[in-house]
């Protein structure tokens, strides 16, 4: 679209505009009553995200807790890493061969 056309196109719409006041006026407050409702809209769908997330976390991090709560009260622990594999890969002496 070349630029002639363009600016009668952007004229055409001021003039009408100008010419209906009262018209503008209100497509202007709907404008914004639009703009009001979409932001608060997309803050609460914000605000339940982010809940969500923190809720999500601090469960797992409970969890966790309750975990290590549980291992330390019933004194099950994890042995370390390769403890038995140690055991079971030694060199032959006279002492474990058999």
């Amino acid at each position: 679209m070349n630029s002639k056309v363009g600016l009668t196109i952007f004229l055409a719409a001021a003039a009408l505009l100008v010419s209906q006041s009262r018209v503008s006026e209100y497509l202007l407050e709907e404008a914004f009553s639009f703009l009001l409702v979409l932001a608060a809209v997309l803050t609460f769908i914000w605000v339940i995200l982010v809940t969500f997330v923190l809720l999500w976390h601090g469960a797992c991090f409970a969890l966790f807790l309750l975990k290590a709560i549980g291992r330390w009260g019933t004194g099950a622990r994890e042995d370390p890493v390769g403890s038995e594999k140690a055991v079971h890969h030694l060199p032959p002496t006279p002492l474990n061969s058999k």
